[in-house]
């Protein structure tokens, strides 16, 4: 069964979780949409506080390594990647950016929309995602 999840970070350590995430073969850019607090003022220059990552499809093994994350446990990673050598991040870096006082972990199963599942996760924190870009 599809777990959807959600991934949000603080703007201080979306650098280096994005370094943990390309150390998994999941990145570069994993965490990618901006966000901030609820401002109906917001606009595309509002700077990002946190920022999400989210996958409609996930599963329980993934959900599991991520919550195992946030509890101070450094992530599975492909064989011959070595944590802080040949420019993956530091092992102490990866913990300090996966730390559950930064980076929290949210999943809805069953019949949920991607986006209902997420207004959801924001409104529950204050946040909002950083407006576009008017084109």
């Amino acid at each position: 069964m599809a777990l959807g999840i959600i991934c949000i970070v603080t703007d201080a350590q979306r650098n280096n979780i994005n370094l943990v995430f390309a150390a998994r073969g999941m990145g570069p850019e994993a965490f990618s949409r901006k966000l901030c607090a609820i401002d109906p003022g917001a606009t595309s220059f509002t700077p990002a506080t946190h920022w999400l990552s989210s996958d409609a499809m996930g599963n329980q093994g993934e959900l599991n390594i991520l919550t195992a994350m946030t509890e101070g446990d450094l992530p599975p990673v492909p064989e011959g990647v070595i944590w802080g050598e040949e420019g993956v991040i530091a092992a102490a870096h990866a913990m300090a950016a996966t730390n559950g006082a930064v980076f929290q972990v949210y999943s809805a199963a069953g019949d949920v929309e991607p986006v209902n599942h997420a207004a959801a996760v924001l409104a529950s924190r204050g946040l909002q995602f950083v407006p576009d870009p008017e084109l």
